[in-house]
């Protein structure tokens, strides 16, 4: 990856976040934090299990409709 890209490029895995970071992730609309990035969000950055959206300890919740709907 080039290091003159114009926006900010982080690593393919997160592992850690400074104090002034949030870590968005996507979510799905019953706030199930069950795999991938919504359970990292809430095993490392206290993201509410059953909330779906916004700003949950460092971390921001973004729902996202399931498969069927978006091909509905």
């Amino acid at each position: 990856m080039s290091n003159n890209h114009p926006y900010k490029i982080i690593p393919d895995r997160v592992i850690k976040l400074a104090e002034n970071q949030i870590f968005v992730f996507g979510i799905n609309t019953q706030g199930r934090h069950g795999a991938g990035s919504a359970l990292f969000a809430r095993q490392y950055c206290n993201a509410e299990y059953g909330n779906p959206q916004g700003r949950q300890g460092q971390s921001w919740a973004m729902a996202t409709p399931a498969a069927a709907y978006i091909f509905s």
